[in-house]
């Protein structure tokens, strides 16, 4: 392009940029079908990126109501996509340049370049938690009870903890009754990686599955077989619990009966979305605050701002579903075979060869997940900002 094409294109972008900043859910294209208002000169200030205001532009179609949205748009626009990806990706614009990155449509960007961009803006929105003091739950305790220590699967652990906590039990202690929670082979994994991710793994899916079936092993936190014959050995046996459901509910409950408590519902945590999203945003938050800190929010922040998705369980990746039964199997027979109690069928670790199962993460769901989790972060970000 010559220079006032070159000034035409930028003077065009950046009234797009304006447009979307008042909350405009147009397209690059639908915008260039409109009356081109007086060039807009400023020097030469870099243009936002496509990715970036592809991003904006979602926003206010997935929230009209976000308060302040042109502070928000503003704060997208001027942050970079962490890691690798495309790189200065132009705008459609008729003298293109015959060189360098080709123009894309922005609306037509693929969902790992917006993702790239959420967990930037997600990164800014976060950092300023770290400032703040995190409350101190109190809990009764009442000494009658029996202790108890829970093992396994983390995340149904921290419901069932959680939920035994505010009955007033004691976790650990001298005469501690031992569980081992756990459930589907490919749940087991799942909430392996949710809790690898919150721990400040930048972790994939199905890097997961390729690490324990090169090495023939299952992780330790969710070998279940493993976990409790060592507690056996080290304890006395007739003290160790394996408890196999497939819903936390039903696991708090035959905890619960162990222990001489009531149970209750509990609510299932599905955080697929949230997880592959997660996975993104901690190494940027982490270089910002430090991983101390960077724990900290998670462990504070992320489950209130990334809650609620509706989405299947995930399944083995296909190229190792194989080993998946293989070792389902294995574990089954280990527990079946155990001299300490267990409530539920060993047979539900056997992941089974269903059709129509996901077998990762869908980069457009995750996506759609991002645009909620962004619009609720801002909103905790402008409460604290005057």
């Amino acid at each position: 392009m010559d220079p006032q094409d070159e000034a035409a294109y930028a003077g065009r972008v950046r009234a797009w940029a304006d447009h979307l900043r008042d909350g405009s859910r147009q397209t690059w294209t639908e915008f260039l079908g409109t009356p081109a208002a007086p060039a807009d000169d400023r020097g030469g200030a870099p243009l936002p990126g496509a990715a970036q205001l592809e991003l904006v532009r979602r926003l206010a179609d997935a929230d009209a109501d976000l308060p302040r949205f042109a502070d928000l748009a503003d704060l997208v626009l001027t942050t970079a996509g962490p890691g690798r990806g495309l790189v200065d990706t132009p705008l459609p614009w008729p003298s293109s340049r015959a060189v360098g990155t080709p123009p894309v449509e922005p609306d037509r960007l693929p969902a790992e370049e917006l993702l790239r961009a959420s967990a930037g803006v997600l990164a800014r929105l976060l950092a300023p938690e770290a400032d703040l003091a995190p409350p101190r739950p109190s809990r009764p305790w009442r000494p009658w009870r029996r202790g108890f220590t829970l093992l396994g699967a983390p995340t149904t652990v921290e419901l069932v903890r959680t939920a035994l906590l505010e009955r007033g039990l004691r976790e650990g202690g001298a005469r501690t009754t031992w569980f081992v929670l756990g459930g589907p082979l490919e749940d087991l994994m799942a909430q392996r990686w949710s809790a690898r991710v919150r721990a400040g793994a930048g972790l994939r899916w199905q890097r997961l599955w390729r690490t324990s079936a090169t090495n023939d092993r299952l992780p330790p936190g969710i070998a279940l077989a493993s976990i409790a014959q060592h507690v056996a050995d080290e304890f006395d046996p007739s003290r160790v619990h394996v408890v196999l459901t497939d819903d936390p509910t039903t696991t708090l409950a035959r905890v619960s009966e162990v222990l001489g408590v009531p149970g209750g519902p509990l609510e299932p945590r599905a955080d697929v979305l949230a997880t592959d999203l997660l996975r993104r945003v901690n190494p940027v938050l982490g270089l910002a605050i430090g991983d101390v800190a960077r724990r900290h929010v998670v462990d504070r922040v992320w489950p209130q701002i990334s809650a609620g998705e509706q989405t299947a369980p995930l399944g083995a990746p296909l190229a190792h579903l194989d080993w998946a039964i293989a070792a389902g199997e294995r574990m089954a027979g280990a527990l079946s075979s155990a001299r300490y109690a267990v409530h539920g069928d060993p047979a539900i670790v056997v992941p089974t060869r269903r059709a129509g199962v996901r077998r990762a993460p869908d980069p457009d769901d995750v996506l759609a997940h991002a645009l909620v989790v962004v619009g609720r972060a801002w909103r905790r970000y402008t409460e604290r900002q005057p």
